[in-house]
């Protein structure tokens, strides 16, 4: 991670996932305008943490492909746990192999050659397809690997002995630092194609000042590496700010739009979802989250609902200003059923069926509300009600309202006109349009019916 500060370590990082989808193998093609891209995380707790990544799947609404994290060179490659909670997730791992302690010119010269054969026999062992990328962001200024000279030669040698030992599961991802600038050139660090399979990017937008769009942080670099190679492109790390910005637009329409569009090889792309240098999750605000639900439920990303970003960005630049939703709550708790004690003045049996009978009623009444904002353009508002089923949704109502500008506030139970929700996980989208062709943005939310 090129940081905008001197030089901080990140040897915190070993260990890591993060989770964002039950997946298998990714081809080794160019990727079109059309094809899926996959969608990875890193988080701090390992693959192994498999509570906290079905935590995190359940809060975006689908569990990650990829799953990356760090390995100091030297250490297990792929622990037992981390197997185990790969079988049961069916993600794809990427491990990050870090040399922090060891000399690349050592490596090259085969000095750990004997760690190195019993690596590519875990591998090996494994099976699966395990992606690797060694001793990334070798273009910078703040890893001991950086800059080396040796660099080339213990790459190859590295992917040498795995081939020598029947490791051919394996996929080495060759991802350097984002050159902008022309401050980190990369190219001299390039193995060649014959030793790769991937080629990477980490970028990041920093914020503030260096508030920068997803296409204004690997568009100059994307097209030096696809030049440089014609192996399948991953963006290996990247997230944004919140200061200095609009986090939510910056993934919608890098996600949505400007990858399929702007970058077709692109066949990957991995969250770094930990508070380190600055607040990156995709949790940093609800605005965020709720854009990076968008993304997974887009069908570019293997999602079930159409990509929405890029057509109501055309709808809205119109000479009419753009009709917006600016923000969308859903309380999230429904009425527990009613427990009362029976009553003296009448019989057990009695009281115990009218309390059936109003349980049954207050189940019907959720009690949560939504509240949305409008621009004064806005005429309709379009609310969809979605149930979660699998990774995708079920419709289950649509609602159109006479919009009002400003805050607005509705009950649940009224929009439902008193339906009943079985127990569930449900989204709400909310599309406001100007009665003169423009429309919103959609805006989502989501909701659990727990009784």
């Amino acid at each position: 991670m090129d940081v905008p500060t001197p030089f901080r370590s990140r040897a915190s990082r070993l260990g890591a996932i993060f989770a964002v989808a039950a997946l298998g193998v990714i081809v080794a093609a160019p990727a079109s305008a059309s094809a899926r891209v996959k969608l990875g995380i890193f988080n701090s707790g390992g693959p192994s943490n498999v509570k906290s990544e079905s935590a995190f799947a359940d809060l975006v609404g689908g569990r990650p492909e990829i799953v990356m994290w760090y390995h100091d060179f030297g250490d297990t490659l792929l622990t037992s746990e981390e197997r185990s909670a790969l079988a049961e997730t069916g993600q794809a791992p990427m491990v990050t192999w870090e040399p922090h302690k060891q000399s690349l010119s050592q490596i090259a010269a085969g000095s750990y050659d004997s760690y190195l054969r019993d690596s590519a026999g875990i591998a090996k062992e494994w099976g699966g397809e395990l992606m690797v990328r060694f001793a990334h962001e070798m273009n910078g200024t703040w890893y001991p690997w950086s800059r080396s000279s040796s660099y080339v030669a213990a790459w190859r040698h590295i992917v040498s002995v795995f081939r020598e030992a029947g490791a051919d599961n394996v996929r080495w991802v060759w991802a350097p630092n984002v050159d902008g600038d022309g401050s980190k050139p990369f190219a001299q660090y390039f193995p060649g194609d014959e030793w790769v399979d991937y080629v990477g990017l980490d970028g990041y937008n920093w914020g503030g000042a260096q508030w920068a769009s997803l296409e204004s942080v690997f568009s100059a670099s994307y097209d030096k590496i696809t030049q440089l190679s014609s192996k399948p492109v991953m963006i290996t790390e990247t997230a944004s700010s919140e200061a200095g910005g609009d986090k939510a637009a910056w993934i919608r329409t890098g996600f949505i739009k400007t990858i399929p569009q702007r970058f077709p090889r692109v066949v990957g792309v991995v969250w770094f979802n930990k508070v380190q240098e600055d607040n990156w999750p995709v949790t940093s605000s609800q605005e965020a989250l709720d854009a990076y639900r968008d993304v997974v439920s887009c069908s570019t990303y293997g999602g079930a609902e159409p990509c929405e970003a890029g057509e109501t960005e055309a709808i809205s630049s119109t000479e009419e200003a753009p009709v917006s939703i600016r923000a969308i709550r859903v309380t999230r708790r429904v009425a527990p059923a009613l427990q009362p004690s029976p009553a003296a003045s009448q019989p057990a049996s009695e009281e115990r069926k009218a309390a059936r009978q109003r349980a049954r009623r207050r189940r019907a009444r959720l009690r949560g509300t939504m509240s949305y904002r409008l621009s004064r353009r806005a005429k309709k508002v379009r609310i969809k009600i979605q149930r979660r089923r699998g990774r995708g949704f079920v419709k289950r109502a649509v609602v159109v309202r006479r919009a009002h500008s400003g805050r607005n506030r509705v009950a649940l139970s009224r929009l439902l006109h008193n339906r009943k929700l079985g127990k569930g996980k449900y989204r709400v989208t909310v599309v406001a349009s100007s009665g003169r062709g423009s429309r919103s943005r959609p805006r989502r939310a989501h909701f659990r019916v727990t009784s």
